[in-house]
């Protein structure tokens, strides 16, 4: 799995929920937690991905697509 931590650590990001709930923050992690991957925002906000219908990253917005999902989470993974 591709770590995102470094390409937009301390970047501003808008997290769409699954059920329609929003969070925002500063993305501080990309990491794994009991063998399920999540990002933590704010340095204390863990979310699963599995929970994240999308991500938008705020103070990038000229960001190259497709920037997310990242590698490996696609639902489709024999796809290039």
């Amino acid at each position: 799995m591709e770590d995102y931590t470094n390409k937009y650590k301390g970047e501003q990001v808008e997290i769409e929920l699954f059920g329609g709930e929003y969070q925002d923050g500063t993305l501080t992690a990309y990491c794994g937690v009991e063998g399920v991957p999540h990002i933590e925002l704010n340095g204390h906000i863990l979310i699963p991905l599995q929970n994240i219908a999308s991500l938008h990253c705020s103070s990038r917005c000229d960001a190259p697509e497709p920037d997310w999902p990242p590698r490996g989470l696609a639902e489709s993974e024999g796809e290039p």
